[in-house]
């Protein structure tokens, strides 16, 4: 994952590493453990517009 990422989901992690250490600590007690090797999908969303104008 890229710094870019990590940051703009907006979560206040300082840097990459501490991105990946809250993650794999939630990961870990969650009974779901990834090692750093793992392939991992990385996706972002940008709204364009909105169908609806009471939104």
């Amino acid at each position: 994952m890229t710094w870019e990422h990590a940051k703009a989901e907006g979560e206040g992690d300082a840097s990459l590493e501490g991105r990946r250490d809250v993650h794999r600590r939630f990961r870990d007690r969650s009974g779901t453990s990834v090692e750093d090797q793992a392939a991992i999908v990385c996706l972002a969303f940008r709204v364009v517009g909105r169908s609806c104008p009471e939104c």
